[in-house]
């Protein structure tokens, strides 16, 4: 399957695209994913995995709660989606972040908070 084709299919789907959509505020952990958008954590981990296998969110940190629990935190790394249809034929872009720099990440979610 092409990367287009995932990615229209991902978009279609409302918990894929509440993923997306908070992730791209702000780092979030599978848990907090589940409380936000009130879907099951089981359907939570499955759109997680598929949305890290097509490199549209990024695992960023991981803390260990008090239990002794590990709890990963992920990012969305889409920047834009430019979507085109043109004579019949569909055409999509994305635009990513480079989230493997921390110095930038950072910089950027310190811009967010002061954005408020």
């Amino acid at each position: 399957m092409k990367k287009e084709d995932v990615l229209i299919e991902i978009l279609g789907n409302k918990y894929s695209r509440g993923i997306l959509s908070l992730t791209s505020r702000m780092e979030c952990s599978a848990i907090q994913l589940c409380h936000e958008l009130g879907i099951p954590l089981t359907t939570v981990y499955r759109k997680i995995k598929i949305l890290e296998d097509t490199g549209f969110i990024k695992h960023v940190k991981t803390i260990i709660n008090l239990s002794g629990n590990e709890e990963k935190y992920y990012r969305c790394v889409i920047e834009a989606v430019t979507v085109n249809f043109n004579k019949g034929m569909l055409s999509i872009s994305t635009q990513m972040e480079d989230c493997n720099d921390k110095i930038v990440r950072l910089w950027k979610r310190f811009n967010y908070v002061n954005a408020d």
